[in-house]
């Protein structure tokens, strides 16, 4: 009986209370869930500002990334991986990319395509400004690994929402997809900190 409770205590943290359909495989990462895995682009720490291959998507789900929580990134202001939490403006790929690596999900929205039948400014301002409260109000008090920025993808999803190997893009908000997603690929990543790997 004390094994079986062990046991249970051991395999329960790991799944994080998740269905099966969201069961880890791969040294953390989640490669199944709602959403197909994105493939890997090679995974490299790069010199802030060293040339890299290019990125399979926009914004990145993998791929080369930038490492120095001493120093802020030099025209952008913060470290890399950046603090979690929400920013203003947009963050450059290799940030985004490094936060990913750390089990963190990126909320995205690119208000220039969002209510695009809003019919003058006033409308489209309002309207965007309730997609960035929905947003905001996903992440919990602590926003540990949680990342929100504004995000030019040049296509026409204004919702991005990306975890390591794994996105999701909407044109308009379906919270059900998004806390789904949230659930599934949260902190399912190489480095990986709450859950461990």
């Amino acid at each position: 009986m004390a094994l079986i409770f062990i046991i249970g205590l051991t395999i329960t943290p790991a799944l994080g209370g998740q269905s099966n359909n969201t069961k880890i495989k791969g040294k953390g990462v989640n490669l199944e869930g709602p959403v197909i895995a994105d493939s890997e682009d090679p995974r490299k720490e790069v010199g802030i500002g060293e040339p890299h291959p290019g990125y399979t998507l926009s914004p990145p789900t993998s791929g080369p990334f930038w490492y120095d929580i001493d120093r802020p990134v030099p025209g952008v202001g913060v470290t890399s991986p950046a603090p979690w939490g929400e920013y203003d403006t947009q963050l450059p790929n290799e940030i985004l990319v490094a936060n990913l690596l750390h089990g963190g999900i990126g909320l995205h929205y690119d208000c220039s395509r969002y209510d695009v039948e809003a019919t003058d400014i006033k409308t489209h301002d309002e309207s965007c400004q309730q997609l960035i409260v929905f947003l905001s109000s996903l992440i919990p008090p602590s926003a540990s690994q949680y990342l929100m920025t504004p995000y030019s993808a040049m296509d026409e999803y204004p919702i991005m929402v990306t975890g390591w190997r794994h996105h999701l893009k909407l044109i308009e908000i379906d919270e059900e997809k998004i806390i789904e997603f949230i659930r599934a690929y949260q902190d399912r990543a190489p480095l990986s900190t709450l859950r461990g790997n």
